[in-house]
Formats: C-alpha cells, structure tokens, sequence
C-alpha cells in the first residue's frame, strides 16, 4: 500500500498492510539526528521563538523560515517512514496574544511592533488598539511561553474591549502573514503529489479556546459572570478561523487536526455542560466544514478527556482523536472498545517518562501492548501521547519506530 491508501484504509476501519506511523511533531535532538542538520522544526519553544525573530527581521525572513521548515520537516518525515503529516499555517506567525499557533484566527491583531526587552523576552505590541503580551524563551526547557497581556493586567473591562476588536475584524480578508502561512500547506501538498508514496497531509483548524493564554482564569470565571462575552468571544473566533480553513480545504489537504487542548491531567479545564454550551457549536462548525469537503477532522486532546468524548463523538462529531495520554490515566483500549467503531484513535505510547527515560526493552514492551490492544481490525494509527519532544533520544526514537515496522503487520499477531 502507499503511505496515503494506508491511512484511508486505518481510517475506514479497516486492516490495511500495517498500523500507520505518525507524530504530531518531532523536535530537535531527533530531528537534527534524521537531517543531518538543524532546522527549528515546529510546536516547540524553539519554533516560537524563530518565529519571533523572523517577525522583527521582515516578511522575507518569515517567508524563507516557513518554507525551510516545512520542506525539512516533510523530509524528515519521509525519511523515518510516516505515513501522515501535519502542518499548522499559523506557525511561525506572530500576533498579539499569540498562546499557540492553533489560536491565532484572522481577525487576530497582526499588526505589531516587537521589541526584546531582555535576551530571549519580548514584548509585543499594537499602538492603535493598545494590546500587548510578553513572551519569554527558555531555550534549556524548549519552551517559549506569553508571560503576561494587557487583558489579564486590565481584567474583564479589557476583555470586553479585545472581545469588540474581533467582532469588528470579524469579517476582513485573510492579511498578508497568512497568506504566507498558507504556503506551507501548498508546499506539502504539492510535495506529496509528485510522489509514488506520498504521505497523508492534514492542515490545522481549532476553536480558539484561550488555554495558554495568561488571561485564561478571567475567561474561565466569565464562563460564570459574563456568558454572553464567553460566547461571542468564541463566535468572532470561530468566524475568524473559517477562511483559514476554506483555504486549506481548495488546496486540497487529505485532513485536518486541531490541536487546541483543554484538559489537565485529572480532568479538563471546564465541565462537560460548559464544553456544550461554550465550545461545542463551535468546533461543530469547522467538523461540518470539513465534513462538506469529503474531508476527515481529527481533535487532539492530551490529558484525561473521558468526560468529553462523548460530546466530541456524539455531538461535534470528530473522525479522530489524538493523543489519548496513558500518564493521565487514558487507556487506549478502553478507548478502540467503547468509541473504535465510530472514530479512529491515535496514539498512545508515553512520551513524558517512557521515551525519554525508559529502556529500550520497555519501550518495545509498551508497543506490543498498544498495537494489540489498539490496532485488530484497523482504525488505530501509532503515535505517542503527544510529540517526540526535545527530551526524547534519537535511539530510544528508533527503537520505538523499528518495534512498530515490525509487530504492527497485519493480521497482528502478537501474543497475550
């Protein structure tokens, strides 16, 4: 089979030649390992923060670092033997209240001014409306995270005032960052065309839930105090996130994922009745959007996401879900036989303590368990319970991926 037919096949829940490889993301030291040479990669605090540089240095600058990335990483993914790739065209973008790349929807303020205060901390700014947020890189942690903003500073009567600006640019044309963003996803599909096997390719849409955001406890208490601002605050995000989407969808990706997370490691971040109220229609929106376009959507969720799959299957209607996280006490087969007749499951070896500090004979031991629990009868792609990150050796990588290629045939044949 090719990489492609692999997955429709997984996806169809059916068995196809063996369980689909994927990652939602890969950072350095592996990454640099596969290459030969070091790229930023994206999802990372790495990747951030070029982003971040590469926006005070110009267009040019940001046009030359999406498409450097975006061919190395379609490189190394071949390379490795995944079958799916996904890509975000808000990566590497800069915005006022960025959080995540996933948040950033068109009517987000792209029109800033950045200044490093201090190495590797800048404050980013919008004279016109006043906005501001201060994002700190750790390059020891790989992490590079918004520290501070003018809503969380200036509470709900600032919250209320950023909710109005998005309303208003609600409506306008995709900006010229965008535009550039977008090209990543035309790279990588025009990529896989030209070749026999190529590769599965997802672009990225979400609900713009503010989980990273320094004012996310405002939010949260809003949900209680103001409803009425939660939901057009989700309403003027979400309409900021459909040309994304449309866009993606002509160019003719074979998936989209969200990866916008909301749970903790005992439980998400809102109840189940405020996930239906607040998030739901929502998210239901870019699901049918895709769902138009003969187009599978899968929702990324780490933590413990049990109290919200039903609506997630039931009423939003997903295709897929990732990462189903084993240290938050997610069971991958508890998973494929309670929801695999209706959506297919990707994930689910630890990535937080087994891939970075396990052996190589326990990390060939969780395989086995997965792909035997998880993968009869198709519908399950192997990944980890989130990415390989910068803590995760390039050997320990190689011996999970080498254990996969190997016990993840089909008729899976691995003994109780």
């Amino acid at each position: 089979m090719t990489k492609k037919e692999r997955v429709k096949t997984t996806m169809a829940h059916r068995e196809p030649d063996r369980v689909p490889l994927f990652e939602l993301t890969v950072a350095n030291p592996v990454l640099e390992s596969v290459l030969g040479r070091r790229i930023t990669g994206y999802g990372t605090g790495e990747a951030k923060a070029a982003g971040i540089r590469a926006a005070m240095s110009g267009k040019e600058a940001r046009k030359t670092l999406i498409r450097d990335n975006v061919e190395g990483m379609l490189e190394m993914y071949e390379k490795v033997g995944f079958d799916m790739f996904w890509f975000r065209p808000t990566e590497y973008l800069i915005t006022v209240f960025m959080g995540l790349p996933d948040n950033i929807t068109a009517n987000y303020i792209f029109d800033i001014d950045i200044q490093e205060t201090e190495e590797n901390v800048f404050r980013i700014e919008n004279s016109d409306y006043g906005f501001w947020s201060i994002e700190k890189y750790e390059e020891e942690s790989d992490t590079c995270v918004t520290v501070n903003d003018s809503i969380k500073q200036g509470g709900i009567t600032e919250l209320r005032r950023y909710v109005a600006y998005l309303e208003e640019k609600a409506g306008t044309l995709l900006p010229p960052a965008l535009q550039d963003g977008l090209e990543s996803i035309r790279i990588a599909v025009e990529w896989q065309r030209v070749r026999e096997d190529g590769m599965f390719v997802m672009g990225a849409a979400d609900i713009a839930c503010p989980t990273f955001q320094p004012y996310f406890p405002l939010f949260l208490q809003a949900m209680i105090d103001e409803p009425k601002l939660v939901e057009r605050y989700m309403a003027a995000t979400t309409e900021g996130e459909m040309p994304i989407l449309r866009a993606q969808l002509e160019m003719g990706v074979d998936g989209i994922l969200g990866a916008v997370d909301w749970c903790f490691g005992k439980a998400p971040l809102f109840s189940p009745d405020m996930f239906k109220r607040y998030m739901v229609p929502h998210l239901k929106r870019i699901v049918d959007e895709c769902h138009q376009h003969s187009v599978p959507y899968i929702k990324h969720l780490d933590g413990h996401t049990t109290p919200h799959l039903d609506l997630l299957i039931n009423d939003v209607g997903i295709d897929g879900l990732h990462s189903i996280e084993p240290a938050a006490g997610m069971d991958i087969g508890w998973v494929k036989r309670t929801y695999g007749d209706r959506i297919t499951i990707l994930g689910n070896i630890d990535c937080g303590h087994l891939l970075t500090f396990g052996t190589g004979d326990e990390v060939v031991a969780s395989v086995k368990n997965i792909i035997r629990e998880a993968s009869p009868g198709g519908g399950h792609v192997f990944s980890s319970s989130n990415s390989i990150h910068s803590g995760v050796s390039p050997e320990t990588f190689w011996t999970m991926i080498n254990a996969v290629k190997r016990f993840g045939r089909y008729p899976i044949q691995i003994a109780s």
